[in-house]
């Protein structure tokens, strides 16, 4: 009975399901509001040349399994378009190169990251040596992959000498400076085999935390965190300075199934404390919610000056964290109309983007279903089943209208990860998705019929003690009449992803903008008139 309950999971919810019930879930306090369905996405995966598949391993042990997905974007040539890097699980690992007309070719460099003795899961594109070139982190259910970029000419394993080689069944990492001495650090999400572990394994399930010795290699610093709250059944993490005090702190989310920790919320509290001064702020802040957390989006929603944050669970509503402004978080997703109150479905990954180009950051979350039937030995999963997605548009108040197209409900799919960028430089935000046990969509953003919304891409270059991706600076975009937006440069959220590292704000009816840079080394600068319609690289 013990392989049954283990079903390779994601949460606490497969208990229920021996019995073949599905809990309620509860109504939500405020009503959902549907509108019109988005029309805004079309599936360009064909026309594209995106042929990947994904080959999803399954056990009937939780140990044993491996829930891997990964998509990231990254401009590994510098030639100025944004290239897809997909996992394919049990399948070989693909490199596209943007093309620069709407398709994607098979980059000649790809069989140096197919990895195909590795299973491989989460992906995220960094410089991590400051050489002006993107370097990839890849995430496996063995030891972790670091492939340092040969200015665009190729990739090189440099795991051992870099010392990152983590071995704890990776799910996501994310890149940030939490020292500010100007070398992206590195966090990496395990999914903890507690309290099954085997003798050999306790010491290295855990999640990691390197520091960048700024030589190519790097310093694990995980001692400085409490052990105990390294031990969940980690699925994302993303660096964020959610406090606005200057530095990264480190929001990570857990599912309870294995070890229920809850969520938590690393303060940084700066140097000391034998290395690095790490405070788990998450039971104080509100944060420390102990669900079937799974994927995470991270930015700044309500357009109220901080960051907030979305995170999906398995059979459970979605939780919405709104940042109050004085270092604590509301739960808001009844009052938002995000909190899918549908038996059944479990969400992966998230996305906070704004599709419609109006300033406001919209909500996308990809979803399965959860299917209550007998546990045979040997049957799929029972969280993996297709599901519709859901799109949700910001409507300026706090809420969301519900905006999710036809298409999804009537072909649902299987899908757990998710990146955004503006892959055909057309001003309107595309995305991809991992499709489990299939392959990949790349929805291709058409932008908005009849509106006019302006829009700014904003590509930072750091130097001067800053990180090449400059990874933590904040941008804040003003217009006359319109929001005052702010978001920050990261590398790593949503689910084993990486979105594009250049920030996107929709300008509305707004032709101008004035933009203010806060860089991580605490400088900061103001630009009046900036044209809108253009990606805008500023250097550091």
């Amino acid at each position: 009975m013990k392989g049954f309950l283990h079903l390779l999971t994601g949460g606490v919810a497969l208990l229920v399901l021996a019995a073949c019930v599905i809990p309620p879930v509860p109504e939500p306090e405020f009503g959902i509001v549907h509108g019109p369905p988005s029309r805004a996405f079309v599936d360009a995966t064909h026309s594209a040349g995106i042929e990947a598949v994904h080959r999803g391993e399954f056990a009937m042990d939780g140990v044993e399994g491996y829930l891997g997905v990964g998509q990231a974007w990254g401009d590994y040539d510098n030639d100025g378009w944004v290239d897809l890097f997909v996992t394919g699980n049990l399948a070989p690992n693909v490199l596209y190169r943007n093309l620069q007309d709407g398709r994607f070719a098979v980059s000649p460099w790809s069989d140096q990251l197919a990895l195909p003795e590795q299973v491989s899961g989460g992906a995220v594109w960094a410089d991590y040596d400051n050489d002006g070139w993107l370097d990839l982190y890849i995430l496996n259910k063995e030891a972790n992959t670091l492939m340092r970029n040969l200015a665009g000419q190729g990739f090189v394993d440099v795991t051992a000498e870099a010392g990152v080689g983590d071995t704890a069944k990776g799910q996501s990492a994310a890149w940030g400076d939490f020292d500010n001495d100007g070398w992206l650090d590195l966090y990496v999400v395990n999914w903890t085999c507690l309290p099954d572990c085997k003798p050999v394994d306790f010491e290295t399930h855990q999640d990691r935390l390197y520091r960048n010795n700024g030589d190519g290699t790097f310093t694990d610093l995980s001692n400085t965190m409490a052990r105990d709250r390294l031990l969940g059944a980690g699925f994302a993490g993303s660096f964020l300075d959610y406090d606005n005090d200057g530095d990264l702190d480190v929001y990570v989310v857990n599912d309870e199934y294995a070890n229920p920790i809850g969520n938590v919320l690393w303060r940084n509290d700066g140097p000391g404390c034998e290395g690095w001064c790490w405070h788990d702020a998450g039971p104080e802040t509100g944060a420390g919610i102990v669900t079937s957390g799974m994927g995470l989006a991270v930015n700044d929603y309500d357009n109220d000056g901080d960051l907030d944050m979305y995170f999906s669970n398995m059979v459970r509503p979605m939780t919405l964290l709104t940042n109050d402004g004085t270092g604590g978080f509301a739960n808001t997703e009844d009052k938002a109309g995000v909190g899918v109150h549908e038996n059944g479905v479990t969400g992966w990954g998230a996305l906070f983007f704004d599709y419609d180009n109006d300033g406001w950051r919209d909500l996308f979350l990809a979803a399965t279903t959860v299917k209550p039937r007998a546990l045979e030995p040997g049957a799929l999963m029972d969280m993996l089943f297709e599901r519709q997605n859901y799109l949700y548009h910001n409507q300026q108040d706090g809420s969301f209208q519900d905006v999710t197209p036809e298409t999804w409900k009537e072909q649902p799919r299987p899908t757990m990860g998710a990146a955004y960028a503006d892959y055909d430089r057309d001003g309107w935000l595309d995305f991809v998705v991992t499709e489990w046990n299939e392959g990949f969509t790349l929805y291709r953003n058409q932008g908005a019929e009849g509106v006019g919304h302006h829009w700014l891409t904003v590509r930072l270059i750091g130097g001067q003690g800053v990180n090449r991706d400059a990874i933590g600076a904040r941008v804040t975009v003003a217009t006359e009449g319109g929001p005052v937006q702010m978001q920050e440069v990261k590398s790593g959220s949503s689910l084993g992803a990486g979105n594009d590292l250049s920030l996107h704000f929709g300008l509305g009816s707004s032709a101008q903008a004035t933009v203010t840079i806060a860089w991580p080394d605490g400088s900061v600068e103001t630009h009046s008139g900036v044209v809108a319609d253009q990606i805008w690289q500023v250097t550091r």
